[in-house]
This record gives structure tokens, sequence and C-alpha cells, in this order.
């Protein structure tokens, strides 16, 4: 069995446990959970200052123990001094305001003072040519003196199939 088929097999399992209750609190549309919008505009936030390569206003989205993880071996990045220097060198892979990440649904709870949401879109970019690539994305949110801010940030994108034999 592969990696593909292995988390494939996982999440469904995970499905088929969640309770309904669950399923009334986490909605898939605008419409339906707008409790969901300042997570949404939290990461919107995040969005821009990550496409404008502006360090200090990723790092204002983030808790003062924010942590980043990524889809590949070793990418977990804690604290300000990982998390900026992984910024600076994913800001390598595209060129400043040529960033545009589009959700196409997304899940999620808030409570008074915390949230979680699970998102899925595509990433459009200019690196000197286009590219485009899907992206996951799953947050954990504080709010703290009245803002919220990202405690937890994983993102993975599609592997090739041999990446994913590797």
């Amino acid at each position: 069995m592969n990696r593909r088929d292995v988390l494939i097999a996982g999440v469904a399992s995970i499905a088929a446990a969640v309770s309904g209750s669950l399923a009334a609190s986490a909605q898939t549309s605008d419409v339906e959970n707008p409790e969901l919008e300042p997570i949404r505009a939290l990461l919107d936030a995040h969005d821009a200052a990550f496409a404008n390569h502006d360090l200090e206003g990723v790092m204002a989205c983030l808790s003062e123990k924010g942590i980043i993880m990524g889809c590949g071996p070793g990418e977990i990045w804690s604290g300000p001094d990982e998390i900026k220097a992984a910024h600076l060198h994913l800001f390598e892979g595209f060129d400043v305001g040529e960033l545009n990440i589009e959700y196409e649904f997304s899940i999620g709870k808030v409570t008074f003072d915390m949230g979680w949401m699970m998102t899925s879109g595509n990433v459009n970019g200019k690196d000197g040519k286009e590219f485009t690539f899907p992206v996951n994305i799953s947050l954990t949110v504080t709010k703290d003196g009245g803002k919220w801010l990202i405690d937890a940030l994983h993102f993975s994108t599609l592997m090739s199939e041999t990446q994913e034999e590797a």
C-alpha cells in the first residue's frame, strides 16, 4: 500500500467515525456558516502579507507561540526565528505580489476565544513563469486581546507519483 492509499484509508475511517454533532456545527459554505468569517479574514490577511513578501505582516497574524507545518519531512517551524527563516525561503518561490490563493470551501468551528478551520483551493502565482497547484490548509486560532491569531497552520500540496512512492 503506497502513502496515498494509507492517507485515503485513514481519512475515510476518520470521516466514518465523526459524529452528527460535528456535522451540525461545521458547515461548508459562507452562507451556511458565517461564524467562520473571523478565521477567513485572518487567513486572508496572512495570505496577502505572504503574497507581498511582508514578513512582519505574516508574523502579525501568528500568536506568540505560533507553529507552522508544511507537507514534507522536517517541515515544522516554531518560534519567530524559525518561522521567519522559513518564510524568507518560501518567498524565493514566487514574485512579490504574484501569488493568489483561491479557496473552494471551508469547514470549521468558532467559539468565544478559539476556533479551527480546514480549507482547500488552488495557488496561482508567477516566478518568471505562471504556475498553479492545489493546496489544503488547516489552522487553529485563538483570540488574544480581542484579536484573532493563528496558533497552528498546516499546509499541504498534492505530491507527484514519484514523491508519493519515496
